[in-house]
């Protein structure tokens, strides 16, 4: 045992003063139950930030200059701007062992928080641990893990071997036929990086790889072109969602309820993407929204769900995938599994809670979930719902395409990420876990409820290794597929199902 050798403990969390203000209280209560297993396992905890968190690269980098400790705990007690911990942990020596720990309960996403910095910090080659606790007064559950990231340096759970994916010449020709219509391609996205994630792949990757084109615009350019939006089309817009079944739960409380004039406002934005979308000639698209956006004007994530969508105000039938926080590696996954799928709707997702006994994950994010994945039909928006989303997130409003995923089956979830600056490919599968409205209910008690909910039992344990907060799902099995995709680009393909759909 290691006796009083030093552990630096950090923590990061959000820019913003509301959600502080709130979760760092839950924090510190995991803080000091943290520190007991430190202290039990030989170690003495050195907190680096103890009056407050981390909320600015600039604070994470003037705090980093007091760690001196033998290793080194990011502790992310919810969600934390994921630059907060890159570029801080970059001053640290390489040699230092560095563990991501994040608070897995579904109240705050603190295991989102971890995954999308981790994103990061693989990205430019800092090697890092993880871990996640949601019950932190158990410390059996979670000291044995602890004990070997302090004595040894390194933590990984024990997996099963993932199984071997067969790819035939048919698979590798639809493969072909993907990045052959993908060529010449246009993606544009609005704003830069969301909320400091990285997430971004440079306009050089997109030629090189994929052959397509990236093109930016301020976020700006999208609020003049909405305000040139006749305020008689975003009411028809409106009438047509009422009219194809979607609950708009609308309210006179712009503080508490979404309001007409919020929804509105989301209208002439969908509209003015459509309007970007023609004059620049783009195929797909990003959208920043958090955080620049959100602070000054009602959320864009119901235009981004209704482009998502087969059925939407002035359509003519096909998607339009639009990627929400301006997240490209997400845009170019959707729009691959787009064309892999012949068209059909995508999602875009957060990896937000588990239960790992049962491999049943809960994908949650605020965004571009298509109405299209309430009951997987293409001539109703039945079963899809926009409220007024968490006030102290979305200070200005703003619903979005809310919806309770129950088409059954197999689904295909996929991420372009990158590792050392050389992109790569991962993919697994799963399959729909279709709740009762009471399951639902009691599910997304504390987990977001106004937020799109996808529930599903994956092939394998994917929190340990995938190095991005946004996994991206669409319906039926493409997993042979992607990975002839992967040997078309010449890059690295990885799998992490240990079982196959008919397993789980």
């Amino acid at each position: 045992m290691k006796i009083n050798q030093v552990v630096d403990i950090y923590l990061p969390l959000d820019e913003r003063e509301g959600p502080n203000n709130e979760v760092w209280p839950v924090t510190q209560r995991q803080l000091s139950e943290l520190i007991r297993v430190v202290e039990q396992c030989g170690w003495t905890p050195h907190v680096l930030n103890p009056e407050g968190p981390v909320s600015s690269v600039a604070n994470g980098l003037g705090i980093m200059r007091k760690a001196a400790g033998e290793r080194f705990i990011n502790f992310m007690g919810g969600w934390a701007y994921p630059d907060f911990s890159v570029s801080p942990m970059a001053q640290l020596p390489p040699d230092t062992p560095k563990l991501f720990l994040g608070s897995a309960i579904s109240d705050y996403p603190g295991a989102v928080g971890l995954l999308a910095a981790a994103a990061g910090t693989e990205h430019v080659g800092i090697k890092t641990s993880r871990l996640f606790v949601e019950r932190f007064d158990r410390h059996e559950e979670y000291g044995d893990a602890l004990r070997d990231f302090l004595d040894t340096g390194t933590y990984a759970p024990d997996d099963p071997e993932v199984i071997e994916i067969p790819v035939t010449e048919a698979h590798r020709q639809r493969a072909r036929q993907v990045l052959a219509s993908l060529a010449g391609r246009i993606y544009g996205a609005v704003g830069p990086r969301s909320m400091q994630m990285w997430n971004k792949i440079s306009e050089a990757d997109f030629l090189r790889y994929f052959g397509c084109v990236r093109e930016g615009f301020d976020g700006l350019r999208l609020l003049k072109m909405a305000e040139d939006i006749p305020d008689a089309r975003a009411e028809s817009a409106l009438e047509f969602l009422v009219e194809k079944g979607m609950d708009l739960r609308l309210g006179d409380d712009p503080a508490e309820f979404l309001t007409r004039d919020m929804v509105l406002f989301q209208m002439k934005v969908y509209f003015a993407l459509l309007e970007l979308k023609k004059r620049y000639g783009l195929d797909f698209l990003g959208v920043q929204d958090q955080l620049d956006w959100i602070d000054y004007y009602p959320a864009t994530d119901l235009a981004l769900g209704l482009l998502n969508n087969r059925l939407r105000p002035e359509g003519d039938g096909e998607t339009v995938v639009t990627a929400t926080e301006a997240d490209d590696g997400a845009a170019i996954t959707m729009q691959v599994l787009k064309l892999l799928s012949g068209g059909e709707p995508v999602g875009f997702n957060d990896l937000r809670y588990w239960d790992s006994s049962r491999n049943l994950y809960w994908f949650v994010n605020s965004g571009a979930l298509a109405p299209y994945f309430a009951h997987g039909r293409h001539d109703s928006l039945a079963g899809a719902w926009s409220e007024r989303q968490t006030f102290m997130y979305f200070r200005q409003g703003g619903g979005t395409c809310s919806v309770v995923v129950r088409v059954p089956g197999v689904v295909t979830w996929a991420r372009f990420s990158y590792r050392n600056h050389q992109l790569y490919l991962c993919a697994g599968r799963g399959v729909t876990d279709v709740p009762s409205e009471e399951q639902w209910r009691e599910r997304s008690q504390t987990c977001s409820p106004d937020w799109p909910q996808w529930y599903l039992r994956l092939c394998g344990r994917i929190e340990w290794k995938i190095n991005s907060n946004h996994p991206i799902t669409v319906l039926g099995d493409h997993l042979s597929e992607l990975k002839a995709l992967a040997e078309e680009l010449g890059i690295p393909f990885e799998c992490y199902d240990f079982t196959t759909p008919e397993g789980v």
